[in-house]
């Protein structure tokens, strides 16, 4: 069952990348396993099992990025993605919610798209799976995979 969630998350991953996005209802089914939600309701939610969510956050891009960190890379590892299906997360982003700064990945082919769109300060509705693991102390190690955008 976990394998075939996994699996379902990250064939929604490449297809927002591999469909046309003015496709037939893309949006409306993106909208509707997307729900919208605060970074403050993600990082306060404490998970009892290694899951894996979507949903849909305003922020604002930063326009800087950075090869994909270790940190990110173990957590993307630990909730059972596959090697084939991490290599499509080279890098992160930077980007911004109130005083805070959060570097997502982005998938690769995503990254030129979303550059060409958005200027630096610029805000964005980002779909993203939120990832998150717990540990023995109860507190979950979170990452948000950026699976999709649409300029505010």
């Amino acid at each position: 069952m976990k394998k075939i969630f996994l699996a379902s998350v990250v064939w929604l991953a490449f297809a927002a990348t591999s469909f046309a996005q003015n496709g037939s209802n893309y949006w409306e089914r993106l909208d509707k396993t997307h729900p919208v939600t605060t970074v403050e309701s993600i990082v306060n939610a404490t998970p009892s099992a290694p899951s894996a969510e979507g949903f849909r956050l305003s922020m604002v891009y930063d326009g800087q990025f950075r090869k994909l960190s270790s940190e990110n890379l173990e957590l993307m590892q630990a909730i059972g993605m596959e090697k084939k299906d991490l290599k499509a997360y080279k890098y992160e982003l930077l980007f911004k919610y109130n005083s805070q700064e959060f570097w997502l990945p982005v998938q690769t082919d995503l990254i030129e798209q979303l550059q060409l769109e958005l200027r630096k300060n610029e805000p964005v509705l980002l779909y993203t799976t939120v990832l998150q693991t717990p540990t023995q102390q109860d507190k979950a190690k979170k990452a948000l995979l950026v699976e999709d955008f649409k300029v505010d």
